[in-house]
């Protein structure tokens, strides 16, 4: 990661996931500040060490979540049908479709199922989502 420069991030609680594991806030809230500035090598460095961390994963796609809710007023059946062919990933719709129609417990759950390049691609996607939807 660069250091000869910095992002602002974001204030992102900490918080558990539903069995209790710690979300990494701090390092989320460094890698939305670097997405939001358009920073890859930033948002590729903390992204290796964030997908790591499932409950810090499933954390940024639950924040995506409720952003496409309040910018949209629900969820699109594209970021929830496992078949579409919509530019999200695969991974990041499996997360969402467990979280609408199996409850966010379930969702949280998956995400720790997945293997971390896994993790990526839904976290890729929802940092997209993210900074579409602050910018």
């Amino acid at each position: 990661m660069a250091t000869d420069h910095a992002h602002a991030g974001f204030d992102v609680p900490a918080g558990s996931d539903p069995l209790g594991r710690p979300v990494d806030g701090s390092l989320l809230g460094k890698f939305i500040g670097a997405a939001f500035d358009g920073c890859t090598s930033c948002q590729d460095a903390h992204l290796t060490i964030l997908v790591q961390d499932a409950p810090t994963t499933a954390r940024l796609v639950e924040l995506a979540c409720v952003g496409v809710q309040q910018a949209m007023g629900g969820l699109p059946a594209n970021l929830t049908d496992l078949a579409s062919s919509d530019p999200s990933s695969r991974e990041f719709r499996l997360l969402v479709a467990a979280g609408l129609h199996e409850g966010n417990d379930v969702m949280w759950a998956r995400c720790a199922e997945m293997a971390p390049v896994e993790r990526r691609a839904a976290a890729n996607t929802a940092a997209d989502l993210l900074v579409g939807l602050m910018s």
